[in-house]
Protein backbone atom coordinates (compact mmCIF):
# COMPACT_ATOMS: atom_id res chain seq x y z
CA UNK A 1 0.00 0.00 0.00
CA UNK A 2 1.11 3.36 -0.63
CA UNK A 3 1.93 5.28 1.94
CA UNK A 4 0.08 8.46 2.67
CA UNK A 5 2.31 12.03 2.66
CA UNK A 6 -0.18 12.72 6.09
CA UNK A 7 0.70 9.81 7.64
CA UNK A 8 4.35 9.78 7.16
CA UNK A 9 4.78 13.04 8.41
CA UNK A 10 2.49 12.82 11.68
CA UNK A 11 5.22 9.51 12.59
CA UNK A 12 8.32 11.60 11.85
CA UNK A 13 6.73 14.66 14.15
CA UNK A 14 5.93 12.07 16.81
CA UNK A 15 9.65 10.95 16.22
CA UNK A 16 10.73 14.93 16.77
CA UNK A 17 8.29 15.32 19.63
CA UNK A 18 9.41 12.46 21.70
CA UNK A 19 12.71 13.73 21.13
CA UNK A 20 11.84 17.15 22.66
CA UNK A 21 9.59 15.54 25.46
CA UNK A 22 13.03 14.01 26.82
CA UNK A 23 15.64 16.60 26.20
CA UNK A 24 15.47 17.91 29.79
CA UNK A 25 16.54 14.45 30.95
CA UNK A 26 19.43 13.17 27.97
CA UNK A 27 20.09 10.72 29.52
CA UNK A 28 21.64 7.08 27.87
CA UNK A 29 18.55 5.38 27.93
CA UNK A 30 16.77 8.18 26.44
CA UNK A 31 19.54 8.55 23.92
CA UNK A 32 18.68 4.80 23.17
CA UNK A 33 14.93 5.23 23.37
CA UNK A 34 15.10 8.06 20.34
CA UNK A 35 17.87 6.29 18.41
CA UNK A 36 15.60 3.01 18.00
CA UNK A 37 12.44 5.24 17.67
CA UNK A 38 14.44 7.05 14.37
CA UNK A 39 15.67 3.73 13.04
CA UNK A 40 11.82 2.23 12.99
CA UNK A 41 10.58 5.80 11.65
CA UNK A 42 13.30 5.52 8.71
CA UNK A 43 12.56 1.75 8.21
CA UNK A 44 8.75 1.87 7.98
CA UNK A 45 8.54 4.94 5.72
CA UNK A 46 11.61 4.99 3.51
CA UNK A 47 11.15 3.56 -0.01
CA UNK A 48 13.33 0.14 -0.55
CA UNK A 49 16.89 0.71 -1.63
CA UNK A 50 16.33 4.85 -0.87
CA UNK A 51 19.47 6.56 0.06
CA UNK A 52 18.28 7.10 3.44
CA UNK A 53 18.13 3.47 4.46
CA UNK A 54 21.89 3.23 3.16
CA UNK A 55 22.47 6.28 5.23
CA UNK A 56 21.24 4.50 8.39
CA UNK A 57 23.01 1.48 7.92
CA UNK A 58 26.35 3.54 7.45
CA UNK A 59 25.61 5.65 10.46
CA UNK A 60 24.96 2.08 12.73
CA UNK A 61 28.02 0.46 11.26
CA UNK A 62 29.92 3.48 12.19
CA UNK A 63 31.51 2.86 15.53
CA UNK A 64 34.00 6.01 15.88
CA UNK A 65 33.66 8.62 18.60
CA UNK A 66 32.68 12.28 17.85
CA UNK A 67 35.24 15.11 19.35
CA UNK A 68 32.13 16.57 20.91
CA UNK A 69 29.56 14.10 22.06
CA UNK A 70 29.77 10.08 22.83
CA UNK A 71 28.93 8.03 20.16
CA UNK A 72 25.76 6.98 20.86
CA UNK A 73 24.56 10.87 21.04
CA UNK A 74 26.42 10.91 17.91
CA UNK A 75 24.51 8.22 16.56
CA UNK A 76 21.26 10.17 17.51
CA UNK A 77 22.73 13.77 16.33
CA UNK A 78 23.08 11.79 12.76
CA UNK A 79 19.77 10.04 12.28
CA UNK A 80 17.70 12.86 13.48
CA UNK A 81 19.58 14.56 10.24
CA UNK A 82 18.24 11.50 8.28
CA UNK A 83 14.70 11.51 9.75
CA UNK A 84 14.47 15.60 8.36
CA UNK A 85 15.92 14.61 5.07
CA UNK A 86 13.33 12.01 4.57
CA UNK A 87 10.58 14.28 5.84
CA UNK A 88 11.56 16.84 3.94
CA UNK A 89 11.18 15.16 0.85
CA UNK A 90 7.97 13.87 2.01
CA UNK A 91 6.74 17.25 2.04
CA UNK A 92 7.45 18.22 -1.48
CA UNK A 93 6.13 15.34 -2.94
CA UNK A 94 9.29 14.02 -3.86
CA UNK A 95 9.08 10.46 -2.95
CA UNK A 96 7.40 8.20 -5.19
CA UNK A 97 4.90 5.95 -3.98
CA UNK A 98 5.37 2.33 -3.28
CA UNK A 99 2.74 1.15 -5.52
CA UNK A 100 3.95 3.30 -8.53
CA UNK A 101 7.77 1.37 -7.72
CA UNK A 102 5.99 -1.77 -7.82
CA UNK A 103 3.97 -1.53 -11.14
CA UNK A 104 6.73 0.16 -12.92
CA UNK A 105 8.75 -3.16 -11.94
CA UNK A 106 5.86 -5.70 -12.79
CA UNK A 107 4.94 -3.73 -16.02
CA UNK A 108 9.11 -3.62 -17.28
CA UNK A 109 9.19 -7.66 -16.51
CA UNK A 110 6.10 -8.36 -19.13
CA UNK A 111 7.57 -5.60 -21.60
CA UNK A 112 10.85 -7.49 -21.13
CA UNK A 113 9.14 -10.69 -22.52
CA UNK A 114 7.99 -9.07 -25.53
CA UNK A 115 11.29 -7.61 -26.31
CA UNK A 116 12.11 -11.28 -25.89
CA UNK A 117 9.73 -12.52 -28.44
CA UNK A 118 10.81 -9.58 -30.62
CA UNK A 119 14.40 -11.27 -30.55
CA UNK A 120 12.72 -14.71 -31.41
CA UNK A 121 10.93 -13.04 -34.08
CA UNK A 122 7.47 -13.07 -32.98
CA UNK A 123 6.68 -9.46 -33.74
CA UNK A 124 2.36 -10.75 -32.91
CA UNK A 125 2.58 -11.72 -29.23
CA UNK A 126 4.73 -9.47 -28.34
CA UNK A 127 2.45 -6.54 -29.65
CA UNK A 128 -0.25 -8.17 -27.66
CA UNK A 129 1.64 -8.04 -24.54
CA UNK A 130 2.74 -4.42 -24.92
CA UNK A 131 -0.76 -3.47 -25.46
CA UNK A 132 -1.89 -5.03 -22.56
CA UNK A 133 0.89 -3.27 -20.40
CA UNK A 134 -0.39 -0.26 -22.10
CA UNK A 135 -4.09 -0.59 -21.56
CA UNK A 136 -3.14 -1.83 -17.52
CA UNK A 137 -0.84 1.03 -17.12
CA UNK A 138 -3.77 3.46 -18.19
CA UNK A 139 -6.55 1.75 -15.65
CA UNK A 140 -3.44 2.76 -12.88
CA UNK A 141 -3.28 6.33 -14.65
CA UNK A 142 -7.58 6.96 -13.90
CA UNK A 143 -7.34 6.03 -10.73
CA UNK A 144 -4.30 8.30 -9.84
CA UNK A 145 -5.80 11.46 -11.87
CA UNK A 146 -9.48 10.77 -10.29
CA UNK A 147 -10.78 9.44 -13.78
CA UNK A 148 -13.92 7.25 -13.35
CA UNK A 149 -14.29 4.43 -15.39
CA UNK A 150 -16.85 1.65 -16.22
CA UNK A 151 -15.95 -2.37 -15.48
CA UNK A 152 -14.94 -2.49 -18.30
CA UNK A 153 -13.28 0.40 -20.04
CA UNK A 154 -12.04 1.16 -23.13
CA UNK A 155 -8.32 1.74 -23.69
CA UNK A 156 -9.44 4.75 -26.21
CA UNK A 157 -12.14 6.46 -23.88
CA UNK A 158 -9.46 6.03 -20.84
CA UNK A 159 -6.45 7.66 -23.28
CA UNK A 160 -8.95 10.86 -24.23
CA UNK A 161 -10.60 10.55 -20.35
CA UNK A 162 -6.60 10.85 -19.45
CA UNK A 163 -5.68 13.50 -21.30
CA UNK A 164 -8.61 15.65 -21.05
CA UNK A 165 -7.92 15.71 -17.15
CA UNK A 166 -4.38 16.79 -17.87
CA UNK A 167 -2.71 13.55 -17.29
CA UNK A 168 -0.52 14.00 -20.01
CA UNK A 169 -0.41 16.09 -23.26
CA UNK A 170 -2.40 15.95 -26.85
CA UNK A 171 0.95 14.59 -28.27
CA UNK A 172 1.33 11.81 -26.35
CA UNK A 173 -2.74 10.95 -26.52
CA UNK A 174 -2.08 10.73 -30.15
CA UNK A 175 0.60 8.09 -30.04
CA UNK A 176 -0.96 6.15 -27.23
CA UNK A 177 -3.70 5.99 -30.06
CA UNK A 178 -1.59 4.52 -32.35
CA UNK A 179 -0.09 2.14 -30.23
CA UNK A 180 -3.91 0.92 -29.45
CA UNK A 181 -4.50 0.30 -33.04
CA UNK A 182 -1.73 -1.62 -33.49
CA UNK A 183 -3.03 -3.99 -30.36
CA UNK A 184 -5.52 -4.35 -31.52
CA UNK A 185 -4.39 -5.51 -35.64
CA UNK A 186 -2.18 -8.11 -33.61
CA UNK A 187 -5.07 -9.11 -31.42
CA UNK A 188 -7.40 -9.80 -34.93
CA UNK A 189 -4.78 -11.40 -36.64
CA UNK A 190 -4.63 -8.51 -38.98
CA UNK A 191 -0.50 -9.49 -38.98
CA UNK A 192 0.04 -7.68 -42.61
CA UNK A 193 -0.97 -4.13 -41.26
CA UNK A 194 2.52 -3.37 -39.42
CA UNK A 195 6.08 -5.21 -39.45
CA UNK A 196 8.81 -5.97 -36.64
CA UNK A 197 10.30 -2.10 -36.74
CA UNK A 198 6.80 -0.79 -35.71
CA UNK A 199 6.29 -3.63 -32.77
CA UNK A 200 10.28 -2.64 -31.82
CA UNK A 201 9.19 1.40 -31.79
CA UNK A 202 6.05 0.70 -29.49
CA UNK A 203 7.37 -1.54 -26.60
CA UNK A 204 10.40 0.69 -26.27
CA UNK A 205 7.44 3.75 -26.40
CA UNK A 206 5.49 1.98 -24.15
CA UNK A 207 8.45 1.80 -21.67
CA UNK A 208 9.00 5.48 -21.68
CA UNK A 209 5.54 6.65 -21.50
CA UNK A 210 5.64 4.31 -18.73
CA UNK A 211 8.78 6.14 -16.77
CA UNK A 212 7.45 9.61 -17.52
CA UNK A 213 3.72 8.93 -16.16
CA UNK A 214 4.49 6.67 -13.48
CA UNK A 215 1.18 5.11 -11.75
Amino acid sequence: MPIDKTTALAQIDAVTARRKELGQNWVPENVQEITTLSCAAIKRLAPPGSAYLEQMEAVLRDTQKSISRSRDEEVEFRLRGILSALRGDYEAGRLQSFEELIHADLFSDFLEMAEYFMDEGYKDPAAVIAGGVLEEHLRKLCGKHGVTIPPKPKLDTMNADLAKAGAYHKNEQKQVTAWAGLRNDAAHGNYGNYGHAEVKLMVAGIRDFISRNPA
